[in-house]
């Protein structure tokens, strides 16, 4: 069975607690969703490049 890469769980888990955290508790500010968001996105797709270059 093929490892699972952490830095595609750490980033999609981090986009969705902090989409829901802004969509159903408190609205955070843009100031600091933008640049967490854009880390989510970069974790995953830097998950996704290293697992393809592995294989």
């Amino acid at each position: 069975m093929r490892e699972r890469n952490i830095f595609i769980y750490i980033g999609i888990v981090m986009y969705i607690i902090m989409s829901g955290i802004d969509r159903f508790v408190y609205h955070i500010p843009n100031m600091i969703y933008i640049p967490i968001a854009i880390l989510g996105i970069a974790l995953i797709l830097i998950g996704f490049f290293k697992d393809k270059n592995n294989q």
